[in-house]
């Protein structure tokens, strides 16, 4: 028996082992820049600390004392839950643990499934974890990575359905039952099922041979369920309605920076159009025709990648899904064939959960007992984590005024001893009142009437903030400050 063998089986990890451990570590090492990039996070661990203390997901704001009661429509409140989670048994690195798993299961699924289907597995390999660097661009601890994973077995299913295979219809509404709580994000698979049929009744119209009909029976009649199930959920047809009204308001949508076109000027960005440019290499060499549902789903999403930054992160589950169907036109290059011959041998040979058990382990204890470990936390440098911890001690009464930001880190710390004037969920406080709130920091006139009409007491913003130095010329003075944050409140 050879030395790299125990029991018959080979001890050398997988391709599939490969794409899993190769994106479990990266998520590790960028754990610091997912923890802080954004301010959303602390909101979500605030809502999931909330629904875990015994109460139902908040269905009306309970967080700003500006909009307190206005309706809120609670899409993520089960990805709160998970992150909370996670977060009581490792703090912060629970949470990139956790967002490590989430990425590094979704493409080895996506890589597994779509050997599978070619039987080509470096080809494979290499346009998943090309898929996988796209999506890095939107690398960030918060619900969207849920429906990634879901997302990729749904175009999992859907691939069976659509095909004619056999797969019990209840999955379908289960998994939506479970999006529709974790994530705004559902309509993505409500999407792909419907891009299914449409691709069916294409078939139907255009070559009817390739149009069974009781597949399309099926997939029809899963839309159907899977619309239904879109409505359980705490807030039943508002969740729809929150979701459209966010879309379809233009100011909104322009001042987000994820929601706005990718600009292929930024360096940042040549990776996703390296990849358009693959996409369209791959299906221009392509001998026989994707399969029109296939070829709905990449256009649709590429669409939307191309409308919204946001969706890069869906672009990069769905492309390699797609484009691996493109991938049989070079399989009889000798040099190809050669090597999936020689990696065909060894995949398989061990049972998949082996080697990423050991590096989720593995990766545990080095957070736990390592130096590197300490920086997977909310960073001073950008959340006011000084400030707040200044504020447990020494609480300030009144109305407080804070950056949009910061508003969701300050409820999951200081809440609800503290509520906040503004946090980062835009469809609750509405186009008004963020004007209101940019008239205050960019000190534009009438700026001090909004303080006024909030009967805002103190401030909690970052420090270098021009709105510093014009509080302080109305009289405000400096109860605390740190490099991040200052503290000041109104003179009587």
């Amino acid at each position: 028996m050879g030395t790299n063998n125990i029991l018959g089986k080979n001890i050398f990890p997988s391709l599939r082992d490969v794409s899993f451990i190769s994106i479990f570590c990266a998520v590790l090492l960028l754990g610091p820049r997912m923890l802080n990039i954004d301010g959303d996070l602390p909101k979500h661990l605030a809502i999931g600390k909330y629904v875990l203390q015994g109460n139902l997901p908040p269905v009306n704001d309970i967080f700003s004392y500006t909009k307190f009661g206005s309706p809120f429509a609670p899409h993520k409140w089960l990805s709160g839950v998970l992150f909370y989670l996670s977060y009581v048994l490792l703090e912060e690195k629970g949470i990139v643990v956790l967002s490590g798993i989430l990425l590094a299961t979704t493409f080895t699924l996506i890589y597994s499934d779509s050997v599978a289907r070619t039987n080509l597995r470096v080809s494979t390999f290499f346009l998943v974890i090309g898929g996988a660097a796209v999506s890095s661009l939107h690398w960030i601890s918060r619900p969207h990575l849920f429906t990634m994973l879901l997302l990729a077995i749904w175009l999992i299913w859907n691939e069976k359905l659509a095909s004619g295979k056999n797969i019990p219809l209840w999955y379908f509404p289960i998994a939506m039952l479970l999006w529709n709580n974790i994530h705004g994000e559902f309509i993505a698979g409500f999407l792909v099922t419907f891009a299914c049929l449409a691709g069916w009744f294409w078939d139907y119209i255009f070559n009817r041979a390739d149009a069974n009909i009781e597949t399309g029976k099926r997939v029809g009649f899963v839309l159907v369920l899977i619309t239904l199930v879109t409505v359980i959920n705490p807030v039943s047809f508002r969740a729809w309605n929150t979701l459209t009204n966010w879309m379809g308001n233009e100011y909104l949508m322009s001042h987000t920076q994820e929601t706005i076109p990718p600009n292929f000027l930024q360096t940042k960005f040549l990776i996703l159009l390296a990849f358009l440019v693959l996409s369209v290499f791959l299906l221009a060499i392509k001998r026989e025709k994707l399969p029109a549902r296939n070829a709905f789903i990449l256009a649709g999403f590429t669409a939307m990648t191309l409308l919204s930054a946001r969706n890069v992160h869906i672009y990069g589950v769905v492309a390699p899904f797609v484009l691996v169907g493109t991938l049989g036109a070079i399989q009889n290059v000798t040099i190809v064939k050669r090597t999936e011959d020689i990696f065909s041998k060894y995949e398989n040979q061990i049972h998949f959960l082996v080697w990423p058990s050991i590096a989720v382990s593995l990766g545990v204890i080095l957070l736990a007992t390592s130096s590197f470990g300490k920086s997977l936390r909310f960073s001073p440098r950008y959340f006011p984590v000084q400030a707040v911890q200044w504020l447990k001690n020494h609480p300030q009464e009144g109305n407080m005024f804070n950056s949009f930001d910061w508003g969701g880190y300050i409820s999951f710390k200081l809440w609800p001893e503290n509520k906040i004037f503004i946090d980062s969920q835009g469809d609750v406080y509405g186009e008004a009142f963020i004007r209101e709130y940019e008239r205050v920091i960019t000190i534009t006139s009438g700026w001090q009437n909004v303080l006024a009409n909030y009967h805002v007491d103190w401030a909690l913003i970052p420090r270098k903030w021009p709105l510093t130095n014009a509080l302080i010329g109305e009289g405000w003075y400096e109860v605390y400050s740190d490099n991040t944050a200052i503290i000041l409140r109104k003179g009587e």
